[in-house]
């Protein structure tokens, strides 16, 4: 007779160790999700801001769209492809550093500009460190996390575009009226503006930011897909990747681009639709509106994750488009009709409804970008994609939408009619071009997803 002795139960301290490898993940994507939300709240503090840095600086709304838009735009576009490369080449959780550290400091400088020039060259400043974040969150993140979790993990770090947007649009309202009501003043720069304060104030502390990350944040192992190997990646590849399965990416970034006109044209104008057509002032347009986007737009990023990752584990595994797709069918019409109304609250119920469904997205956009990249080149995929976004989003969106209300509807109080044509036009073109893309983007997936292993 054989006996058999029973394995030895794990020790306390093996448990703890178990559980604290479960947990980190969740830790890292907490992390980059700050750094996220920094990122939002330094890149629309402007939006928040626009009628005093218009008065001081003398501007039109065609040149503030500039240095909303184009200024930002531009910079990040370029870098994201430097970033993209560093991510597949070298360490992503020091790329996430130094960015932070760069926009932190870039958005301070917003503070010390008194010119349209100045302020032009701190914008491209903060787009040159924000192309960091997403090509190396997007690269941790799938390292992190197998396919089934994806969803839900990339919808944390993506509630903080949420949060930061929210709190962009809540704190810059109510810092201006805090500094314009008390008149505070910062030492060295005791002449500044209300608007020059707040810049530094929102900036700064994103240096502390880094230091966390610099000092608790591991570099995951890289996991490949089958047939990778070890050696660095050359942009060639990335180029003929693309280039070869073209049918699939062309369309759906596309798609996805569009869907960033109607979130981006929003982030740079909304607030200031809403204090010209209704008459508030900052600090009540701020906390309604960021309220409504930060908590409404961060319901939306978390039920869009977990009910991809649901469709996803049934073997669906294009949910997070065929989500992306049903949002872009409720949100058009709500923006619409948000940006058309004559009535406030109309318009508030309206505008808070859209972007809880206009943010599932959010998180779903990145899992797409994992779906359909190997692991060597989903840095530079997530910068190619990046540009496409904020090109179309922040670079483009916001100066056609001005230039519409200034020449067709009217002038400044033409922006809501002008925002509702563009939101129209681009949930359309998303629409239509989502639909061609998916069946080509399924098959891609289907082939990258069962080729994973570890590096």
């Amino acid at each position: 007779m054989v006996s058999s002795t029973p394995s030895p139960s794990p020790s306390p301290g093996e448990i703890d160790a178990v559980s604290m490898r479960a947990v980190y993940p969740y830790y890292v994507v907490c992390c980059l999700m700050v750094a996220s939300a920094l990122s939002f709240l330094d890149r629309l503090a402007l939006s928040m801001l626009i009628e005093p840095v218009k008065a001081d600086l003398v501007l039109s709304d065609t040149e503030v769209s500039i240095l909303a838009g184009a200024a930002f735009a531009g910079s990040y576009v370029l870098f994201a492809f430097v970033f993209g490369r560093w991510v597949d080449t070298h360490g992503r959780r020091n790329a996430v550093v130094v960015g932070i550290s760069l926009w932190s400091c870039a958005t301070a400088a917003c503070g010390l500009a008194r010119s349209f020039g100045s302020l032009f060259a701190a914008r491209s400043l903060i787009g040159v460190g924000e192309a960091s974040l997403n090509p190396a969150a997007y690269s941790m993140i799938a390292d992190y996390f197998r396919p089934a979790r994806r969803g839900i993990a990339t919808a944390i770090f993506a509630c903080g575009a949420t949060v930061g947007g929210g709190l962009a649009i809540m704190l810059g309202g109510q810092l201006v009226d805090w500094v314009q009501a008390t008149g505070t003043t910062l030492p060295l720069m005791p002449d500044a503006s209300p608007w020059q304060t707040v810049f530094v104030l929102i900036g700064l502390p994103g240096l502390l930011v880094a230091l966390l990350i610099a000092l608790t944040v591991r570099e995951p192992e890289r996991q490949l897909a089958g047939g990778e190997t070890q050696d660095i990646p050359r942009i060639r590849d990335a180029l003929a990747f693309i280039g070869h399965n073209a049918r699939a990416l062309v369309p759906l970034f596309a798609g996805y681009s569009c869907i960033a006109v109607i979130g981006y044209s929003f982030m740079v104008w909304g607030p200031v639709h809403f204090m010209r057509l209704h008459g508030l002032d900052a600090g009540e347009v701020g906390l309604l509106l960021g309220l409504g986007y930060g908590i409404g737009g961060t319901i939306g990023l978390l039920a869009g994750g977990m009910v991809a990752d649901a469709l996803v584990a049934r073997g669906r595994i294009e949910a997070p488009v065929l989500v992306s797709l049903a949002a872009v069918a409720v949100d058009t019409p709500l923006f619409i009709g948000a940006y058309l109304a004559g009535d406030f609250m109309v318009a508030a119920v309206l505008f808070c409804l859209g972007m809880a469904a206009a943010s599932v997205v959010g998180g779903l956009q990145i899992s797409m970008v994992q779906s359909l990249a190997p692991n060597r080149l989903r840095g530079i995929m997530a910068a190619v994609f990046g540009a496409c976004v904020n090109l179309a989003g922040f670079g483009i969106a916001p100066t056609i939408t001005a230039l519409l209300a200034e020449n067709l509807f009217g002038g400044e109080m033409g922006i809501g009619k002008a925002l509702a044509t563009m939101t129209a036009m681009a949930g359309a073109g998303a629409a239509i071009l989502i639909l061609i893309g998916i069946g080509p983007g399924r098959t891609l997936a289907q082939r990258l997803s069962g080729e994973r292993r570890p590096a």
